[in-house]
């Protein structure tokens, strides 16, 4: 069965006024968690996987490829 796990949380992105580009931003995953079936049923309970790190991309800088 494939389940998704849903984080809520927020971003924080700075932005350099000087430069006038943003320069990076924070990923803050919350607490709570929601697990659902691919068909949208909520509520499974403690599925038996390990840690998987949330990989966030920072901006790129203008001008690099």
């Amino acid at each position: 069965m494939i389940i998704n796990k849903i984080t809520i949380g927020f971003v924080v992105q700075v932005y350099d006024t000087d430069r006038n580009e943003f320069i990076g931003q924070k990923f803050i995953a919350g607490d709570e968690i929601t697990w659902e079936t691919q068909d949208g049923i909520i509520g499974i309970k403690n599925p038996p996987l390990d840690y998987l790190p949330y990989e966030m991309k920072q901006p790129e800088k203008k001008g690099a490829k």
